[in-house]
């Protein structure tokens, strides 16, 4: 842990003795502007966006070395509720690979953030569920909508999409959450060779899961056969760890459209 910090003027959060950390899948709609009388055949090019990004941070939560004596005394079940208020505590980022060149350009500029370039594969809940299947069902069976509450993502290689960096499945299914809000969260980066930090706002609850230690880990978290750096430093970070919490978030829809009805 002291050789992902040597040098970044922070140290470990410790709850119980034990240092978290954190990875968290991110899908979200970003906007991103080409800038101020750039002509239009220049719109769509790297430097302006639309669309969807997905994200992973790696995190290892830390305080600044220099504010030990300001950081309020929580448990992790405190911590990731929000309860600290202080928000000494936040996220040192190790790693953070991102699949849109804009957002990579504004988080590497604007937050110091350790982004690099690569390609991901998602099984997520949606609002649109699929189709039940099964090997008896007839073609024209009816639409029976499957709810879940699976998330699973994979992180691919840069350089090769068929070599995974890691693969993440977390199984809610019948778990009871608790509603609550880490936010703001400190983030922590480095820019032009010095600490910075930046609040990150979620404007609505999360879905809190926590786990005891006796019950099989929910969480199944596989290091792939990738030799990108990440693979690396995940299996230093994380190895004999299990899953402490697993928190999601869900925008609201803006709109909805009704099913379709015989003329």
């Amino acid at each position: 842990m002291k050789s992902f910090l040597e040098g970044t003027g922070f140290s470990p959060a410790l709850f119980g003795g034990l240092a978290s950390v954190s990875f968290n899948f991110q899908l979200y709609v970003g906007q991103f502007s080409a800038g101020k009388d750039v002509p239009p055949e220049e719109w769509n090019g790297d430097q302006a966006s639309i669309g969807v990004t997905q994200e992973v941070e790696l995190n290892i939560v830390v305080y600044p070395t220099d504010q030990a004596h300001r950081v309020a005394d929580v448990d992790f079940q405190q911590w990731v509720m929000g309860d600290e208020q202080s928000k000494l505590m936040g996220n040192h980022r190790v790693w953070v690979p991102c699949d849109s060149k804009p957002a990579i350009m504004a988080g590497e500029e604007l937050f110091g953030e350790p982004k690099f370039f690569t390609s991901f594969k998602v099984n997520l809940p949606s609002f649109n569920p699929l189709r039940a299947a099964s090997p008896t069902s007839a073609p024209d069976a009816p639409y029976r909508p499957v709810w879940e509450n699976s998330w699973g993502f994979r992180v691919n290689d840069p350089e090769d999409k068929n070599l995974p960096i890691f693969t993440c499945i977390a199984d809610m299914s019948g778990r009871v959450s608790v509603p609550g809000n880490i936010s703001s969260i400190t983030e922590y980066g480095k820019h032009d060779g010095r600490a910075i930090g930046c609040r990150w706002n979620i404007l609505q609850p999360l879905q809190t899961y926590f786990f005891s230690p006796e019950e099989p880990d929910p969480v199944k978290l596989t290091i792939g056969p990738s030799q990108h750096q990440m693979a690396q430093d995940m299996k230093t970070l994380l190895a004999g760890a299990r899953a402490q919490a697993v928190q999601t978030f869900v925008s609201s829809p803006v709109a909805i459209q009704s099913r379709a009805y015989f003329l």
